[in-house]
């Protein structure tokens, strides 16, 4: 087994990208749960998180396989403030950020961000959020500089 958070991490996201079933049990809790808030999912246990993924319309699931950009954040204590003033950690021992961009199978882009928190150094609990790209609105031209 992974003899750090980090590595964890880091074998975790290797096994998504490659949909490696067989890793990816090895390195969840038995009592794994994974939320999806934005469309008040959740999953519970590996069967259910794997099944997910088999089913994804059109092949490879959002988040493995077709990531082009990944940051992940993790072992530092990190905080944000969301926009309603809500402090949430972002980081620390035991919770991680995964930061990516992906294809969906229908062309589009989308960010993802990926909460993880490890228990007993495995991945014991998500909470995925998903925002599609959109093109700059009009009355930010000129305000906003594009990269």
């Amino acid at each position: 087994m992974p003899s750090s958070g980090r590595d964890v991490m880091n074998r975790f996201v290797q096994a998504m990208n490659e949909l490696d079933f067989a890793l990816l049990e090895q390195l969840m809790h038995p009592e794994y749960v994974g939320e999806y808030p934005q469309s008040r999912e959740r999953f519970r246990g590996f069967a259910s998180f794997r099944a997910q993924l088999e089913q994804y319309p059109g092949g490879a699931p959002a988040g493995a396989a077709s990531n082009e950009t990944m940051m992940m954040l993790g072992a530092d204590e990190r905080w944000v403030v969301t926009p309603g003033y809500t402090v949430l950690p972002l980081a620390g021992p035991d919770r991680y950020t995964a930061v990516l961009r992906t294809r969906y199978p229908d062309g589009s882009y989308w960010h993802i961000i990926t909460i993880i928190e490890l228990l007993d150094g495995l991945v014991h609990r998500s909470k995925t959020y998903f925002a599609p790209e959109f093109e700059q609105p009009e009355w930010r031209q000129g305000i906003t500089e594009r990269y």
